[in-house]
């Protein structure tokens, strides 16, 4: 199990459940925190995280996180998943939110770790943003940032930007200029670790539970054609299980300006500065086999809990 403590931070996409599973197996998780994030209407993923979190098996705090960006500015349009980010499903209601915001408890979590809290983001960096913005000295608290999103070569939104960056890479460049070490599980490796519906149905075996209805209808929700893949899950795994994936270390720089490009991650792999080390382990490819059989055990283990 990975011994340090880790405070999640997820924008209520169903994916996410994914990993708070996962989370719940291998992780010591002190915390959840919520963002709007992508959702179309920020209210879905504070109702929908807390039942997540229950239906997990995770006990700890929930806290409310910001309902928007950084800045205002347009959000891409979000077609991965259906409107209420839980594909219709009827997840437990889970415990009320603690009234304690988002960036004030990765604060507090930061403060009670004493330099050795993970932050795990599954969605885009708003939350933990603002919690820089209001406590500068919380860079030297926290030990590691994982996060969902970027990519070394392709995007989702467009050819070059993935849909947490897309959604506030105000806030993404913030938390990379803030000095934490960071770790990155993009677009490129969640392609890698997409799933054919026959590897699915390796995964699910004839189950017919409320979690394996859960994992194929958050597959099913995808559009026709495109890929199935949990980027939740594989950064979870990648904390639990960093064996199971091969990493560069990249200097990392956030677009900003371009409203073409704006959200691109831009690996300077040939331009670091002499001396500088390169800031950011990016995840580059899996051992799928391996990723397969544990979500296979996962599920097996949770379908028998009464």
């Amino acid at each position: 199990m990975f011994k340090d403590p880790v405070l999640i931070d997820t924008d209520g996409q169903i994916d996410s459940f994914w990993g708070l599973v996962l989370a719940k197996r291998y992780l010591d998780v002190k915390a959840v925190t919520v963002c709007g994030g992508k959702n179309n209407n920020p209210e879905d993923a504070f109702k929908n995280v807390p039942g997540f979190v229950k239906m997990a098996g995770l006990s700890c705090g929930v806290s409310k996180g910001s309902e928007r960006c950084v800045l205002k500015k347009k959000k891409p349009a979000q077609t991965h998943f259906l409107p209420d980010g839980k594909c219709g499903l009827p997840f437990p209601k889970g415990q009320p939110m603690d009234e304690i915001p988002a960036w004030d408890r990765i604060y507090k979590e930061a403060k009670e770790a004493e330099g050795n809290l993970v932050v795990l983001c599954y969605g885009p960096m708003t939350n933990l943003a603002l919690a820089i913005f209001k406590y500068p000295d919380i860079c030297e608290l926290i030990k590691k940032v994982v996060f969902v999103g970027g990519s070394y070569d392709f995007g989702d939104v467009s050819a070059v930007v993935e849909a947490n960056m897309a959604t506030d890479p105000e806030a993404a460049r913030a938390v990379f200029q803030s000095g934490i070490r960071m770790e990155m599980y993009g677009y490129n490796v969640e392609l890698k670790s997409a799933l054919a519906n026959s590897e699915i149905g390796q995964i699910v075996h004839g189950a017919n539970g409320p979690y394996t209805t859960a994992f194929a209808m958050s597959g099913m929700s995808h559009k026709p054609g495109e890929p199935i893949y949990y980027g939740p899950a594989i950064a979870t795994l990648g904390l639990a299980k960093p064996e199971i994936f091969t990493y560069e270390r990249h200097n990392i720089f956030i677009e900003t300006k371009s409203d073409i490009c704006r959200g691109r991650v831009v690996p300077l792999t040939m331009y670091t500065p002499l001396g500088h080390p390169k800031d950011t382990r990016v995840a580059m490819d899996l051992d799928k086999k391996l990723y397969i059989e544990i979500m296979k055990e996962t599920l097996d283990e949770y379908e028998k809990i009464d």
